[in-house]
């Protein structure tokens, strides 16, 4: 893998977006948050333009919650084409962000929740438009991580911190 993890700080929230019993998270990540992203963001878009399978696209995703809850990180891990990890952090300020979590989890409990990732805001918004119009180009646009992303570390989110000490 690679030397360490680095860590970003998230531009922006998820944008979530429900498909049927299916919610799609659509974050934004700058194709050089980290070395080998902007690989996996070209050759994602190659398969999806070309039609033809390269080495393709693997980036293993998982939630982390850290104890005091000051901080949710999404953790990316590049397999193919590059390697990378990748932390991005958020830092939910209020209830109502820290619900945003707990709800992601809770649909998880009984649904899917599939991962798809941007270069900006502006492509993660219109991958949402185009989504919503049932045009593919949501799909070019970015890379789809997971199909059915684990959710269930996010319900820490609705109890106590740990006690540090």
């Amino acid at each position: 893998m690679t030397d360490q993890m680095v860590t970003i700080d998230a531009e922006a929230f998820p944008l979530t977006v429900r498909v049927g019993p299916e919610l799609m998270l659509m974050q934004p990540v700058a194709r050089d948050a980290v070395e080998g992203l902007d690989a996996a963001y070209t050759e994602a878009s190659l398969d999806f333009t070309t039609g033809i399978q390269t080495t393709g696209t693997t980036i293993d995703a998982r939630w982390k919650v850290t104890p005091d809850h000051r901080h949710v990180l999404l953790l990316l891990y590049g397999r193919t084409p590059a390697r990378f990890e990748l932390a991005v952090r958020y830092t939910p300020q209020t209830a109502q962000e820290r619900q945003t979590f707990v709800d992601i989890a809770t649909h998880a409990d009984t649904g899917r929740v599939s991962l798809w990732i941007y270069p900006d805001k502006e492509d993660t918004a219109r991958a949402a438009v185009a989504l919503q119009k049932q045009d593919a180009l949501f799909a070019h646009l970015g890379i789809g991580v997971e199909s059915d992303l684990h959710c269930r570390t996010l319900h820490r989110l609705s109890r106590a911190p740990r006690p540090t000490g």
